[in-house]
């Protein structure tokens, strides 16, 4: 189930309010520093970047891929746990809006997990230890542990041993 608290808005669509979401002087900071952490492949550089610069709990073992990006107005809300690999072009999102209400939730990737590339993570979601996002999927909802997820919205299609390098019937498995 998402973690969201829902703030409803008045008079405008929820656009509007984004600046009770996060200032513009640290959407304006963040920008800059997300724009550039997408083109760094330096994964311990982009780490600290994340880290000390925009406010991310990016554990220092993980891998956050070439163009991968965080939420803009507030990565502070993503933890990303140790060993886990983040895929090109996969969003993290901590934040939604909609037509009368907006919608903000922290995001737990859990230790070893792997988001295949271009998948889309919504706000209030945790993926658990040792799971697997397919490429191009979109997570609407919890991930349990050991799980492979894919589609869209994702589904769990199978089982990931516990190590989390292992998917059962298929040939990454050695048996």
């Amino acid at each position: 189930m998402r973690r969201l608290q829902t703030y409803p808005v008045h008079n405008n669509n929820s656009m509007a309010y984004w600046r009770q979401v996060a200032p513009l002087w640290r959407v304006a900071w963040n920008f800059i520093w997300l724009t550039i952490s997408r083109f760094l492949p330096w994964l311990r550089l982009k780490s600290w970047l994340l880290r000390r610069l925009v406010g991310m709990d990016v554990d220092p073992t993980a891998a956050v891929g070439v163009m991968v990006m965080p939420d803009l107005l507030r990565p502070d809300l993503i933890r990303i746990g140790p060993q886990s690999i983040i895929g090109y072009n996969a969003t993290i999102l901590t934040h939604e809006f909609l037509p009368r209400a907006y919608r903000l939730g922290p995001v737990e990737i859990g230790a070893w997990v792997l988001i295949g590339a271009n998948a889309t993570i919504l706000p209030g979601v945790s993926i658990g230890t040792g799971a697997i996002v397919g490429a191009g999927a979109v997570v609407t909802r919890d991930v349990p542990a050991g799980a492979v997820v894919a589609g869209v919205p994702a589904r769990v299609i199978g089982w990931a041993e516990a190590s989390g390098a292992c998917v059962k019937g298929m040939e990454l498995c050695e048996e």
